[in-house]
């Protein structure tokens, strides 16, 4: 590895005292060191080192991308002018010491990337990357997504002002917000330069750049400012870590197939695995980026069936796969399941079911689509509320060829409710008296307690609603009060009263006809 200028210098002010220096670039790559000898020509992007005392011409000729360090005994030295690099030591340290201790500054730095190297090429994680390099920057690290999700981290721990920024996703978006909204705090995506951040968005600077994937900025590497403060020569540093950093990231696109699989294995377990343990399924899905944090959606399609679908299950999987990126599917119980990352993908769910509509209605499909959530714990319920929404969707509205579990909420309450015992059974007791006044009687209480709850218990419209005079409607009203044996006033009964003639519509619908 090696030293840029400004690191060789920040290296050297630890150890020894300076009296002047000048860089014509700070981050001007340098091999490991020379001694100066005037009769041998200097290397290219070399340190040399002296104790004499130069002459100018010295100066005036040396290559631009040299770093000369000269140690002498006199603190009042100083440089001549000029376009050079130099760096003069003043300090009773003889050269040779001077000359191990820049050896010794190459060695640390050499070990740190080779470490990082062993750690890519034997599988390791990000975690590990930026656990091998806190001692190298003294402060917390981490690597976000681009919706500002936590991929990786070392000591953030050690940050607990900013925990509500990487474990609530509503402030996350805060704060994205905030840094998009500033100039100061903005890094451009095709960006390869490290920036800056200032502290007053979040209490802390931080040195940030971005990380590569196929060409684009997908995810950022940080270093987040505690007690040791940011130098330039962190600004050279982060990039020898985002390097190795985007290493492992193709590395786990490259096995793109491989991670699919055992996706694909991971959701078949969800499935069909009643027993399967979640935290064990978290941490399967966390190794390949699909993290606790994200957000999911999961959609069942039936391919046989009435529907006579024109595509078998493994062409709709292929073209699910082709479209969403961020997505799984697998074949369960002969429909087409799919869960789509709906962060990774950074879509929400409304644009996954507007890119699939298309599809789904030209291949003579038919869907049912869960509610977008957060987390893995709510996986295998997705997956139910998906199906639910396509099974009890197509028998509400068999016309239809996508159903969404919130349309089939209501109705799905019901049957649930009346599985056992009938909606007769359930229902307000004293309501089955009003049903059975309108089939002596012909009073049409059902009818009119019906309108007037519908229109929240407004006498003048419900009225209107009937076509019936206002005063013949609080005739029935009392009569139905009387009845009920309730002012239909308590907030409780009038929702008892509401679901009980729902359910009561639940016994009509199913009984023979």
């Amino acid at each position: 590895m090696q030293l840029t200028s400004i690191l060789l210098y920040e290296s050297l002010k630890q150890q020894f005292h300076i009296a002047d220096y000048r860089l014509l670039s700070k981050n001007q790559p340098l091999a490991r060191p020379f001694f100066y000898e005037a009769d041998r020509g200097l290397l290219s992007n070399h340190i040399y080192l002296t104790e004499e005392i130069l002459d100018l011409s010295v100066f005036t000729s040396m290559p631009e991308d040299v770093v000369l360090v000269i140690c002498q005994k006199n603190r009042n030295s100083f440089l001549p002018e000029g376009r050079f690099s130099c760096i003069l030591l003043s300090c009773d340290t003889s050269v040779l010491h001077v000359f191990n201790a820049i050896q010794s500054i190459f060695d640390y730095y050499e070990s740190w990337e080779q470490q990082l190297i062993s750690v890519c090429h034997q599988d390791g994680t990000l975690d590990e990357l930026l656990q091998l390099s806190m001692p190298v920057f003294r402060n917390p690290l981490c690597i976000l997504a681009n919706d500002g999700s936590l991929v990786a981290q070392s000591a953030l721990e050690e940050l607990p002002d900013m925990e509500s920024f990487f474990q609530d996703a509503s402030v996350r978006i805060d704060y994205l917000n905030s840094f998009n909204q500033d100039p100061a705090c903005r890094i451009a995506p095709e960006s390869k330069v490290p920036a800056l951040f200032p502290a007053y968005i979040t209490g802390h600077r931080s040195l940030n750049i971005n990380l590569f994937l196929n060409g684009q900025g997908q995810y950022r590497l940080s270093i987040i400012e505690k007690e040791e403060t940011i130098t330039d020569a962190d600004h050279y540093l982060i990039t020898v870590l985002a390097h190795q950093a985007e290493y492992i990231l193709h590395r786990m696109y490259s096995e793109s197939s491989s991670r699919s699989t055992t996706l694909q294995s991971i959701f078949q377990s969800v499935l069909s695995d009643r027993t399967a343990d979640y935290m064990n399924i978290s941490h399967l899905l966390n190794s390949v980026g699909w993290l606790p944090q994200h957000n999911y959606l999961c959609s069942v399609i039936q391919t046989s069936g009435d529907v006579h679908a024109s595509l078998n299950a493994d062409t709709v999987c292929s073209f699910i796969g082709a479209e969403f990126s961020a997505s799984c599917s697998v074949v369960y119980k002969d429909n087409v399941v799919s869960f789509f990352n709906l962060s990774l993908l950074d879509l929400e769910a409304e644009e996954v079911f507007q890119g699939l509509v298309l599809f789904i209605r030209d291949s003579i499909l038919k869907a049912g689509y869960s509610r977008s959530m957060t987390g893995h714990m709510n996986l295998r319920r997705q997956y139910h509320q998906a199906y639910t929404a396509l099974k009890l969707g197509g028998e509400i509205d068999p016309q239809l060829w996508i159903h969404h579990f919130d349309q089939i909420a209501v109705p799905y309450i019901l049957r649930q409710a009346t599985r056992i015992l009938p909606g007769n059974m359930l229902c307000y007791e004293k309501l089955l008296d009003l049903v059975q006044s309108d089939k002596v009687q012909n009073t049409e209480y059902i009818k009119t307690l019906r309108t007037y709850l519908e229109h929240n218990l407004n006498t003048v419209q419900s009225a209107k609603a009937l076509f019936i005079h206002r005063s013949t409607f609080l005739y029935r009203l009392e009569r139905i009060r009387t009845i009920l044996e309730t002012d239909l006033e308590d907030a409780d009964e009038l929702f008892y009263l509401n679901l009980s003639l729902r359910l009561l519509d639940m016994d009509e619908n199913q009984s023979p006809t």
